[in-house]
């Protein structure tokens, strides 16, 4: 399986632990913003000298080893002076990825610094992507930090993933398959473990890209929507214009190819 390996003081013994602690905290938050529903990555090595870890998705979730390829890709991208594809990195995602490279940055007076590496391994050893946290890449990312704007509002959609073993995080489907991040205080998780998989409305702070999109909000309450089960004699019944006065029968067959 693919994995991503994060490589700190490459070449030489490590000189900050708390360097490589923090990196790797912020690429867990990488990866969290980019995947579609929260995920209990596994780190799969961890070796010494030059310092480096490597992680990867659940074994039991081995298609979201996509995740690990966007975080290489967008950063391949940022570091050539392009920003990610808007429709797989939110506002929040390049935050996470600027906040990522800066903390691998030199100390005051570390004249033999190296900048840190990511890179994305594969079982077939040619296919090895190798990216560097360098300050250029800070900067570019920095530079590349996309318009927000935060509202009270409502959002609604399925409830798709729940996790508040790290953090308080949730995954909303919107109606139009988009994946909008969700944020909420410890009051809320029981409501929103009974009603994981059903449709929900959520209220609370909104935040919208540059293009009006709703990518995260932070909940303060949630309402579950109930589907109204309405039979076609109610519906003939108390609105006999919906159907122009053609039998229900002979209305489904025209509109919808059965009775």
């Amino acid at each position: 399986m693919d994995a991503l390996e994060l490589t700190v003081d490459s070449g030489r013994p490590v000189t900050s632990a708390g360097r490589f602690f923090q990196l790797g905290h912020d690429l867990l938050a990488l990866l969290d913003e980019l995947s579609e529903t929260p995920l209990d990555w596994r780190i799969t090595r961890v070796w010494t000298g030059s310092v480096g870890v490597a992680v990867a998705p659940p074994e039991d979730k081995a298609d979201e080893v996509r995740v690990l390829r966007l975080v290489v890709a967008g950063l391949g991208l940022a570091n050539s002076g392009e920003r990610p594809s808007a429709d797989e990195w939110s506002p929040d995602a390049v935050k996470a990825a600027h906040r990522f490279v800066e903390d691998g940055r030199a100390a005051d007076n570390e004249a033999d610094w190296v900048p840190p590496q990511l890179a994305l391994v594969s079982d077939k050893p040619r296919l090895r992507s190798v990216v560097q946290l360098t300050p250029g890449l800070s900067e570019n990312l920095q530079r590349m930090q996309p318009f927000e704007r935060k509202m009270f509002g409502a959002v609604r959609g399925e409830l798709v993933g729940l996790n508040v073993s790290r953090g308080n995080r949730a995954s909303l489907r919107l109606p139009n398959r988009r994946i909008v991040r969700v944020g909420f205080d410890t009051v809320l998780r029981d409501d929103l473990k009974n009603a994981l998989y059903a449709q929900v409305e959520l209220s609370g702070e909104v935040k919208q890209d540059d293009d009006g999109r709703v990518f995260h909000i932070k909940a303060d309450a949630l309402r579950t929507l109930v589907k109204a089960d309405v039979r076609w004699d109610q519906l003939y019944g108390a609105d006999p214009d919906f159907i122009a006065g053609v039998p229900v029968d002979e209305w489904l067959k025209v509109h919808r190819g059965d009775a």
